[in-house]
């Protein structure tokens, strides 16, 4: 047999040639799992990231909602307290040159030939000043709660936005509910509106009292709320809105030495807020007109400059009412005011109108005595209260 040629064939390959083939493809195989299992972590980790980032979303629309939900819910809620005009019951006056009628529980009136409707988007807030350091009675009588020197009846259109302050004597002549010292109510007698404060709890009964007297004095009206403050409350609310600037009309002693003199414009800071608005010449008649003049000019220049702060700062009502607090009581709630604030913001803080009711004083049997003009307060609630329907 010949021999044959072998030199094409293939040589067999030693065991080292094979192992390092399978290293090399172990090694592949274990980089290709690493990138995949590092890829998969990135995967994995981006999606955790992402679910957390979903969880903290919903967490905050869901509180989002709930505070939304919660105002619009108080806000409602204010909105029906302060309009509930449900139970109306409205009296007029009799006046001789001019025939008044009314009709509906006094919801329409017929006055000097034009007809008037009640304006059931008008909400009202009596607010005192009450001549005490605290509000409390003096050993749990009744008949020293103090009483109501500052007493202003505030109108707020929550249609329009307009506001109307209704400045009230202290020595107006009204139907006073009067009641003993356990509490026991005795019977009505007409007095000085200030006393009313006095025949309740220093507190919440007082201010009751004070409300039923000025319903009666503007034939009925329903006030759904009130505010009352005690003198310390006075010089807190003044510096909590940096001080309040008034021009003044008569020399004032400063409690803090010197004089103030008449004619000067200063920024009342402090004690001098309360002596402003608080001092008056008791031996002269006409001595509250005269300080309700300046309580007048005092709360202009104050809610103009809490109005002015609040349209750069929004918590500044919250500031004031925190601020008040401790010296004062209320029935505003938490809705009404919220209410308030809302409607009073879509509405741009409009300033004030002020008004007093009018009429005449004259020196009582011991203490001046206010006796309005029956024929213009009348007017002035169907110019405030009351809408004029045209035919």
């Amino acid at each position: 047999m010949s021999s044959q040629d072998n030199s094409n064939m293939p040589e067999p390959t030693d065991g080292s040639e094979m192992s390092r083939q399978t290293t090399s493809a172990s090694t592949a195989t274990d980089d290709l799992n690493d990138y995949i299992f590092v890829k998969r972590k990135k995967r994995h980790k981006k999606h955790k990231v992402r679910k957390i980032l979903l969880i903290v979303f919903a967490c905050l629309a869901g509180f989002v909602a709930l505070t939304v939900s919660t105002v619009f819910i108080l806000q409602s809620i204010g909105h029906d307290k302060l309009l509930d005009y449900q139970d109306v019951d409205m009296s007029a006056p009799v006046i001789d040159d001019v025939p008044v009628q009314t009709n509906q529980d006094g919801k329409i009136v017929f006055y000097n030939g034009k007809t008037y409707r009640f304006n059931e988007t008008v909400t009202s807030i009596l607010c005192m000043g009450v001549d005490k350091e605290e509000l409390v009675l003096e050993n749990n009588t009744i008949g020293t709660a103090g009483q109501a020197d500052a007493d202003f009846l505030v109108a707020l259109d929550t249609a329009t936005g307009k506001i109307t302050v209704i400045n009230i004597s202290r020595d107006t002549m009204v139907d006073v509910n009067l009641y003993s010292e356990s509490g026991q109510f005795l019977q009505t007698d007409q007095m000085q509106l200030c006393l009313s404060y006095a025949y309740g709890d220093g507190k919440e009964t007082s201010c009751e009292n004070t409300v039923r007297s000025v319903s009666r004095l503007f034939y009925g009206l329903p006030i759904h709320s009130y505010f009352a403050i005690d003198l310390e409350a006075i010089s807190v609310l003044n510096d909590t809105v940096g001080g309040v600037e008034v021009t003044l009309q008569e020399n004032m002693q400063s409690p803090y030495g010197g004089t103030l003199s008449a004619g000067d414009t200063v920024v009342l800071v402090g004690d001098e807020a309360e002596r402003y608005v608080r001092y008056r010449d008791s031996e002269q008649l006409d001595s509250n007109n005269s300080r309700m003049e300046r309580q007048k000019n005092y709360l202009q220049s104050f809610l103009n400059k809490a109005l002015t702060s609040t349209k750069k700062d929004l918590s500044v009502p919250l500031k004031l009412y925190e601020a008040a607090s401790p010296y004062m009581v209320t029935n505003l709630s938490v809705d009404k005011v919220t209410y308030l604030a809302l409607n009073s913001i879509s509405h741009g803080g409009m300033e004030p109108v002020f008004e007093s009711v009018p009429g005449t004083v004259k020196q009582g049997e011991k203490y001046a005595e206010f006796y309005p003009d029956e024929k213009a307060l009348y007017e002035m609630i169907l110019q405030v209260f009351y809408t004029e329907v045209k035919e």
